[in-house]
């Protein structure tokens, strides 16, 4: 049996920390564009959002989409100790498919004829919410499994 190593169980909970710090300022950054598109929709006025914004809240979707891929990379890399390595394939799964959800999302707008592609967008925040359940389930399991 592999010994624990507390050295590379402290690198671990760090760059699972910095990766979680990064999901949570990313998700701040895009909450604005994403409550801005969200109210248009509500309302039927994706339309009348000016055309300049609504291509900003695509960039901005796809640079969150890019921060959570380079996240998923790195769960991906990061040696997780042993015993923590089944809840770390499972975090770094989840990651990635919650990556996935939020690439999804950015896919729905279309900036050419400024249209969101309603199906693919509810998808999105359904797989969103999910897979950020089960990447918070995955965490805290983690981190109580780290502390023994």
């Amino acid at each position: 049996m592999a010994k624990f190593n507390p050295k590379q169980a402290q690198v671990y909970v760090q760059t699972l920390q910095e990766v979680l710090t990064i999901t949570q300022d990313t998700a701040d950054r895009v909450a604005p564009f994403f409550t801005k598109l969200d109210d248009a929709k509500e309302t039927n006025a994706v339309a009348d959002i000016p055309a300049a914004e609504f291509a900003e809240i695509k960039a901005e979707f796809e640079d969150a989409v890019a921060a959570y891929q380079r996240n998923a990379q790195i769960l991906n890399t990061v040696q997780a100790p042993v015993r923590l390595l089944g809840l770390h394939k499972s975090l770094a799964k989840n990651y990635s498919a919650y990556a996935e959800a939020t690439n999804m999302m950015s896919d729905a707008l279309n900036v050419t004829d400024q249209t969101v592609d309603d199906a693919l967008y509810v998808k999105s925040e359904e797989d969103q919410e999910l897979y950020l359940g089960k990447i918070q389930a995955n965490v805290s399991k983690i981190m109580m499994g780290a502390g023994r």
